[in-house]
């Protein structure tokens, strides 16, 4: 009786946690950005290229949030092209992020600070659009 109510709890514990891992969260996937883009900041600032590419790993392989995002815009601005420029803001940040890493890896530090520019740039006017800056 023990070791079957064991099993039962067991069970619960890892389905119920198993389902919360695959609920990413918009919010969740934005901080993370966050802090890998900080992480990139600080790596250019401290001369540390590990803590540079580390950052930009992590933002290249973000999870998908392109449905989320699309949900939480505002009904009149969910249009197909809305979502187009979504699909497409999600690939060069991608993109900028492989960049990065790449230039860092060449020994290139101002190219790599050209492409965490532009990807900030566009990161804060997409962030102006939601905000109504």
């Amino acid at each position: 009786m023990y070791k079957t109510v064991l099993i039962l709890i067991l069970g619960l514990f890892f389905i119920s946690n198993a389902a919360t891992k695959k609920e990413i969260k918009l919010l969740n996937v934005m901080q993370g950005m966050e802090k890998d883009a900080v992480f990139i900041l600080k790596g250019f600032l401290r001369n540390n290229n590990k803590w540079i590419i580390k950052g930009a790993e992590d933002i290249e392989k973000h999870p998908d949030i392109i449905e989320k995002i699309y949900s939480y815009a505002r009904p009149e601005r969910r249009t197909e092209a809305f979502k187009k420029y979504i699909v497409e803001f999600d690939n060069f940040v991608r993109k900028e992020a492989k960049a990065i890493k790449k230039y860092i890896k060449e020994g290139n530090k101002g190219k790599a600070s050209q492409h965490f520019a532009k990807m900030l740039d566009r990161c804060n006017g997409c962030h102006a659009v939601f905000r109504g800056w």
